[in-house]
């Protein structure tokens, strides 16, 4: 979106992809939670936004207090994802098996 209509210019566009993608207010926490992660915030403004251990791994990581993102669906992406990585690295050491006996 290249105009808004406010001063808040990042809450119009959780707004509006909120009722484009039809998002919850859990969805909208969780991506507000990634986007300060991944912004270039300083250690302690992240502290701040997202509590003291926020650098740690999965539901560890993660204070509900701040973020308002469930420990159940933090847990959910974290064993997801270990899921995915384990399914990758399975994947690559069969691949690599396969190209050693040929």
């Amino acid at each position: 979106m290249q105009f808004h209509y406010t001063k808040e210019a990042l809450m119009e566009e959780y707004a509006i992809a909120a009722q484009v993608w039809k998002l919850s207010t859990c969805d909208l926490c969780e991506i507000a939670r990634n986007s300060v992660l991944q912004s270039g915030l300083s250690h302690q403004e992240k502290q701040k936004f997202l509590g003291q251990n926020y650098y740690k791994e999965g539901p560890e990581g993660n204070d509900i207090r701040k973020t308002n993102v469930a420990q159940i669906r933090m847990a959910f992406r974290y064993e997801t994802l270990c899921n995915e990585l384990s399914f990758l690295s399975d994947a690559m050491k069969s691949e690599e098996i396969t190209a050693l006996t040929k």
